[in-house]
């Protein structure tokens, strides 16, 4: 799950306020379809329906989408060609055609543009852990939202790697990397406190649950990253639920 969760989804703008504020922001950014994850690329499918008669709103609608996604791209070419310190503001701009000011009304900083679909993904997740059936364990309900976004982060492979590559070269974006786990530490903590609702120590129960499943998120999508994402992510999910259910006891080989 750790896999799956943080990593299917992997998501979304660039915000670090309350989880109600993330869970309303509809930033568009590039990252994995709906990617729950850290970081990834969004294929070109529009965000937006076709529609027979497109409305004047639509159409500004579309057309901010195509910019915000220029931007996206310029940016990522010159991350991963110039490199991401050596890449400015001014660069991006100039290769779509547009002002600093322009640039600001889609995203706060250049680093909002190494995150994609920041808010949209961890919105996504939440709305599926929400969404789980009445009286589902916690893990039940990680375990299949492991599996389902599982499927969308391999899928997205090769693209998920070379962004992980780009933020682990990068002390910036490495610290950006730590508040988007908070960001999801909360969201759990309070989704679970909900859950718990009635029981002994409920704030503590998911405080704790929220931040041990963070960690396993984590450490499972690191060894994925490591290993050029050949691993099943989706069986590598599973296993981490299992063994942070299990206390790790069963997981880990006892000394000989």
């Amino acid at each position: 799950m750790a896999a799956g969760v943080k990593a299917a989804a992997v998501v979304p703008g660039d915000q670090n306020s309350s989880v109600a504020a993330i869970s309303t922001l509809r930033s568009a950014e590039f990252g994995t379809v709906s990617n729950l994850a850290l970081s990834g690329v969004l294929p070109e499918a529009s965000l937006y329906a076709c529609a027979m008669t497109k409305s004047p709103t639509r159409l500004r609608e579309t057309k901010k989408d195509a910019t915000r996604r220029a931007l996206v791209r310029a940016a990522n070419r010159r991350f991963h060609r110039d490199g991401f310190d050596a890449t400015t503001l001014d660069d991006i701009c100039a290769d779509i055609d547009i002002s600093r000011r322009t640039f600001f009304r889609y995203f706060a900083n250049k680093e909002a543009l190494a995150f994609p679909h920041r808010a949209e993904r961890l919105e996504r997740f939440l709305e599926l852990l929400e969404g789980a059936p009445a009286g589902e364990s916690p893990f039940a309900s990680l375990r299949a939202i492991a599996q389902r976004l599982a499927r969308e982060y391999a899928a997205n492979r090769e693209q998920l790697i070379a962004q992980q590559r780009l933020i682990q070269s990068v002390p910036s974006l490495i610290a950006r990397e730590h508040e988007i786990d908070q960001d999801w530490e909360l969201a759990m903590a309070q989704a679970f406190e909900q859950r718990f609702a009635g029981s002994q120590h409920t704030a503590l129960r998911a405080r704790m649950l929220a931040g041990a499943a963070i960690g396993v998120i984590r450490a499972t999508m690191r060894y994925w990253f490591e290993n050029d994402g050949q691993p099943d992510l989706g069986a590598l999910g599973i296993q981490a639920l299992d063994a942070l259910q299990d206390g790790f006891v069963s997981a880990i080989p006892a000394a000989k």
